[in-house]
């Protein structure tokens, strides 16, 4: 194959001395190129495929985030409908509190016998109407140290 290429090499025109340095280093740069060629090559495909397995990796990454935010959004859903639910139930259990108290109070009020001219106004008989609001200002109280407490 050399002397192939030396006997080319002297067709063309290069002097006989230097055509067999010339031919090897054809073959030389040949084979390097070759070798090259298969290192570009191995290199690309490596390059490829590690490209690729990082794009399914950072897929699954996305995917269990994904899955993992909207768990975390349903949750944080459920968990607001409890709170409204239970202010809701809150609201109603204040109000209903509230219109007993002002039916309590108007009731005192109108047991209240009418005044005589020139006396003195009748004691409003407040005692059990005292007593509810103490009571509900107790559990009140006890409500708030519970939700204090650790």
């Amino acid at each position: 194959m050399i002397a192939g290429l030396a006997k080319l090499a002297i067709g063309i025109g290069v002097p006989t001395r230097i055509a067999k340095p010339v031919a090897i280093a054809v073959v030389v740069l040949a084979i390097g190129g070759a070798v090259w060629l298969a290192i570009a090559l191995v290199y690309r495909s490596g390059r490829t495929a590690g490209g690729a397995s990082a794009r399914v990796a950072i897929g699954e990454q996305h995917r269990e985030r994904t899955a993992e935010a909207r768990a975390d959004e349903r949750l944080a859903a459920d968990v607001t409908i409890a709170i409204a639910d239970r202010t809701a139930r809150a609201d109603v259990l204040s109000e209903t509190l509230l219109r007993s108290t002002i039916k309590d109070l108007r009731n005192a009020l109108d047991a209240t016998p009418p005044a005589v001219a020139g006396a003195a106004p009748p004691v409003v008989p407040v005692d059990r109407l005292r007593d509810d609001l103490n009571a509900s200002i107790a559990r009140a109280n006890r409500a708030a140290e519970t939700a204090a407490a650790p």
